[in-house]
């Protein structure tokens, strides 16, 4: 217990880098090197871990990598002053999400590495032969290269006077870079906020739907290019469109899915005007390139065709549609080019096409590497792609629970995963989703409800002195109290609370107006008797845990991080769940609180 205590006692530091962190983005992930020191810490060799709410896979990563620790894994062990038992485990993992199922069984369960580059690289360059043509564009000089990514630019009409424009001749300026919230009429010169002007529309064939679709007018405005080895940037003209529909018109679609989105609490009036079904998220190059890809994969076996699919995919809905997009950041003097934002569908008003053929092939290398990782691992990970309210699980057969559940109404993720679901021709059932969420119709008591059988059928198979470690992460006090209901009314108490340190936030966590930087992270054993309210760090309410709290951070912390308002958040919560008091306070009433205690100390 000792160890334990050492190993609560610091914040886990969980970096947001490395070939098995980067092989597939998805929501809310944790490094599964920190979740190997964990499992390490609480387990011994042989032993059976279990993950309920396991996503993409991370804790059966975190499971193959107990036998075969990185260096960094045992020099963060040594700072921490904890005495991890390396060697062979065994990971069960649940998920109910079929994309997170998916890319859990294939990357617990990798093909050879070796074997995988190889392929991977067969196929694209055997693609790229037959289709490349299609990003084929002039460069500056009028001699032929190859496009790397297009920037695509909505069409504005003016109230005053119905002239048309692009978004980009309104808004973009180059020298020096900026995007305006502005709009002026070059003919009339009506003046408005851009967000207050309409977009034109343009009715097409659509023939996935076999009608006539009207969607929003978007046309290319900037190109970024590659000529031999030089790259180059200019404004697209006519001509480029006119090239674009001559060439597209060469070469066929592959099998495309016809699947009409399930917008969920996702759709949004404005950015997802003439956007129904999954095709309408792509460029009609970009579909034709991933359809092709796509449908070449079946040509291969079974293990090698699902981690193909699986590297097509990590690049798909991040970077393969019209959720890619551009940023200004000060210090460049041209746009950064990234994908997709994280937890929602947003198309912005500059979506970027990107090359998929170049943008694939540079991901083989960190697919490969994970692979490579894990692959000679002894320790063993089984999936199951099914809901953890119903448990096929032998009772008192488990060791060790890591988890990090839904977040109460933080992520959609059946309705998120749906695009790379809809490929794979599985979509999740989001009948016993772990959510709040006002389209499935349910709310805090409904999210407690399901997570209470997900806890119940935990606590079923946990080892009566087996222990759950749980990352959660809220800023609302409603979800906190759905939570701690959930693993009481389970049987669970809290024995000793941390923080998982994540050296980046999430995008929610970075852009949103309330933040909770650092996640929680819970130890529960079984419990041996009610809890009642008693103290166990010595704090007897919430005024005394706001108090102390915050005395700990400017009398005994080292670390500045400690003593911002979302460290300070989260180490309320952690206080209140070991002292057995309810989590009253949001996020944002918690900030206004504390103002007045963290002033006393900044001007001493």
């Amino acid at each position: 217990m000792k160890d334990l205590q050492k190993l609560y006692g610091h914040p886990l530091p969980a970096n947001r880098k490395g070939s098995l962190y980067n092989a597939f983005p998805y929501p809310t992930k944790i490094s599964p090197e920190a979740i190997a020191i964990y499992i390490a810490c609480h387990t011994k060799i042989e032993d059976t871990v279990f993950d309920p709410f396991s996503g993409s896979g991370t804790t059966g990563l975190a499971t193959l990598l107990c036998d075969q620790p990185t260096k960094e894994m045992k020099e963060t062990a040594r700072q921490l002053g904890v005495k991890p038992v390396w060697g062979k485990r065994n990971a069960i993992l649940y998920e109910l999400g079929s994309l997170g199922a998916f890319i859990a069984q294939v990357m617990c369960n990798p093909p050879s590495s070796k074997q995988f580059s190889k392929i991977a690289k067969q196929l694209v360059f055997e693609t790229e032969k037959e289709i490349g043509e299609i990003y084929k564009v002039k460069d500056p000089d009028g001699k032929y290269g190859t496009l790397r990514y297009a920037i695509w630019s909505e069409v504005l009409i003016c109230p005053s006077c119905k002239r048309q424009s692009t978004y980009w001749d309104n808004a973009v300026t180059r020298s020096p870079l900026s995007i305006s919230s502005e709009f002026s009429c070059s003919k009339c010169n009506h003046h408005d906020a851009i967000v207050n002007i309409g977009r034109a529309q343009e009715k097409v064939f659509d023939p996935m739907l076999n009608k006539k679709h009207s969607r929003k007018k978007r046309i290319p405005v900037w190109l970024y290019g590659r000529t031999d080895k030089k790259t180059w940037s200019r404004k697209a003209t006519v001509k480029d469109i006119k090239q674009l529909k001559s060439v597209q018109s060469k070469f066929s679609m592959g099998a495309v899915p016809v699947h009409e989105m399930n917008w969920g609490i996702l759709h949004r009036k404005g950015y997802h005007t003439g956007i129904s079904h999954l095709h309408h998220f792509y460029t009609d190059r970009n579909l034709i390139v991933f359809s092709r890809l796509w449908e070449k994969t079946n040509a291969y076996s079974p293990d090698m065709n699902a981690a193909l699919k699986l590297l097509l995919l990590s690049y798909n809905a991040s970077h393969s549609t019209l959720m890619s997009r551009v940023v200004v950041k000060q210090e460049n003097k041209d746009f950064v080019i990234t994908g997709a934002q994280s937890g929602v569908l947003y198309i912005s008003n500059l979506p970027v096409e990107k090359n998929i053929i170049d943008g694939v092939r540079r991901k083989i290398k960190t697919l490969t590497d994970s692979f490579k990782q894990v692959e000679k691992s002894e320790s063993s990970v089984q999936v199951f792609n099914q809901s953890s309210t119903d448990i096929s699980i032998s009772e008192n057969s488990v060791d060790y629970v890591f988890t990090d559940p839904p977040f109460g109404d933080y992520i959609p993720y059946s309705e998120i995963n749906q695009i790379n679901e809809a490929w794979l021709g599985r979509l999740t059932d989001n009948q016993n989703e772990v959510i709040v969420n006002s389209a499935q119709k349910k709310g805090a008591y409904e999210y407690a409800e399901l997570m209470k059988q997900v806890f119940s059928e935990t606590h079923r198979v946990l080892k009566t002195d087996g222990r759950m470690s749980l990352v959660f992460h809220s800023a609302k006090a409603e979800i906190w109290q759905a939570l701690v209901r959930a693993f009481k009314e389970s049987g669970f108490e809290v024995s000793l609370s941390s923080i998982l340190d994540k050296v980046q936030g999430s995008f929610k966590q970075v852009t949103s107006t309330i933040k909770v930087q650092g996640d929680p992270l819970i130890l529960l054993n079984k419990s041996k008797k009610k809890v009642n309210g008693a103290s166990v760090n010595g704090y007897r309410d919430e005024q005394a845990i706001i108090k102390g709290i915050v005395g700990n951070a400017y009398h005994r912390a080292n670390s500045e991080d400690e003593r911002t308002p979302e460290r300070l958040f989260s180490r309320y919560v952690t206080a209140c769940l070991e002292s057995g008091i309810p989590v009253s306070k949001n996020a944002k009433q918690f900030y206004k609180i504390i103002q007045k205690e963290v002033s006393q100390f900044q001007h001493v």
